[in-house]
């Protein structure tokens, strides 16, 4: 099932380097938990909460972009390091930014995200650093 759950967080990042959310990746009762060192950090519940604060964030950015730039499987979880970039609307100044994403996956749907600052956060919370 690991390598299968691999291939759907691929899949879903696919729509999200095309700035979509696809709201049948995600089970009903889906927890996106934004980084907790972050001043707004919050946990968001639903599809349509993560859909609102996805879209929020990339509000302030001007020609956004972003990648999935490695993706591990760690069983019933897949640990996705990305980055984004632009240029803020306000500033015109570029932005550029990493960060990594464990999305824990049951039958087939992502039922929890949780955002980490670096890789090796991500790692350790799986059990695979060191």
């Amino acid at each position: 099932m690991s390598r299968e759950n691999v291939e759907i967080v691929r899949a879903l990042w696919s729509a999200f380097e095309r700035f979509e959310v696809p709201p049948d990746a995600f089970a009903n009762d889906v927890e996106w938990n934004t980084a907790a060192d972050m001043p707004d950090s919050e946990t968001c519940k639903g599809v349509k909460a993560i859909q609102q604060m996805l879209a929020v964030g990339w509000e302030n950015v001007v020609d956004p972009g972003l990648a999935a730039e490695e993706l591990i499987d760690a069983g019933e979880r897949v640990v996705v390091r990305w980055r984004g970039w632009g240029r803020g609307r306000a500033s015109g100044l570029p932005v550029d930014w990493r960060e990594t994403h464990i999305y824990e996956l049951r039958n087939g749907k992502v039922v929890a995200v949780r955002e980490y600052r670096s890789w090796e956060q991500a790692l350790t919370a799986v059990g695979l650093a060191g």
